[in-house]
């Protein structure tokens, strides 16, 4: 063969070799459709329900069984909102994936599926959220400065004998706000009765806006109350929580909520 001719054929036959995909190859990506069973998580549920949530989905594109599907998660509610690695699957023959996720704490997540790149196709990605609810002191949402009317008496102000780490002294006349607004709750909790300190009688009222959450009336040496299931759900997001004292003054101990930022120092609008 004349060695020129044979050059060139060499060079042409090295070009089918290293030449890149077809452009139909190179479009050709993993399709990845990701969802949760569970939106909403409780991490504050006695029962130990409504703690985890499935990430399930299906992958398109090729032989898929077997193959490997992984899974991470940023909390968008936290400081630092980097994606953790939270786990993987193999694929069905179907393209088929389901992975349980138990979070930790609270916050907004957003869940990211990712089937990595291979056998020709481009990585595929999906992502859904979850909301995570976690109990966090009501101290966090402190917007009393400068109201005289209401004190923090941690482990100094009590009811019935009782104290807690947490207590605030709200005086006759005096309403204590919180400032839960943005921060996307959903339950309360807290202890609440006359205090030992000054005694009498007296009522009060909890409440968001127009939204009752709890009231009645109570005198010294009653045993403090605490809101029932149904009431401590009233709670919701968008309003100040609001503790409003009349005729006595009333210690409001261990106040919390349920919300999806424990976290960060400021909400997120």
């Amino acid at each position: 063969m004349n060695p020129v001719r044979k050059t060139i054929l060499l060079l042409a036959t090295a070009a089918l070799v290293a030449a890149p995909l077809t452009s139909a190859e190179a479009a050709s990506r993993y399709r990845v459709s990701a969802s949760v069973s569970d939106d909403k998580l409780d991490l504050t549920s006695h029962d130990g329900s409504n703690r985890s949530t499935r990430i399930k989905g299906t992958v398109k594109g090729g032989k898929l069984k077997g193959k490997k599907i992984y899974f991470y998660a940023s909390n968008t509610s936290a400081r630092n909102q980097a994606y953790k690695y939270i786990g993987s699957d193999r694929l069905s023959s179907r393209g088929r994936f389901e992975k349980t996720w138990r979070p930790r704490e609270g916050g907004t997540y957003q869940i990211k599926a990712v089937k990595r790149k291979g056998s020709g196709r481009s990585e595929g990605v999906d992502r859904t959220r979850v909301y995570v609810y976690h109990y966090t002191n009501l101290a966090r949402f402190d917007g009393n400065a400068g109201n005289p009317g209401v004190r923090r008496v941690d482990k100094s102000g009590s009811v019935g004998g009782q104290n807690w780490s947490t207590a605030y002294e709200i005086d006759p006349g005096a309403t204590a706000t919180f400032t839960t607004q943005g921060y996307y709750c959903f339950r309360i909790n807290f202890k609440i009765g006359v205090s030992d300190r000054t005694g009498g009688s007296g009522s009060y009222r909890v409440y968001q806006g127009g939204r009752m959450i709890k009231s009645g009336s109570l005198s010294r040496g009653d045993k403090f109350v605490e809101p029932t299931k149904t009431e401590s759900k009233r709670m919701r997001a968008g309003e100040p929580v609001r503790v409003e004292a009349s005729g006595a003054t009333f210690v409001l101990g261990n106040p919390k909520a349920a919300c999806t930022y424990p976290q960060r120092a400021t909400p997120v609008r």
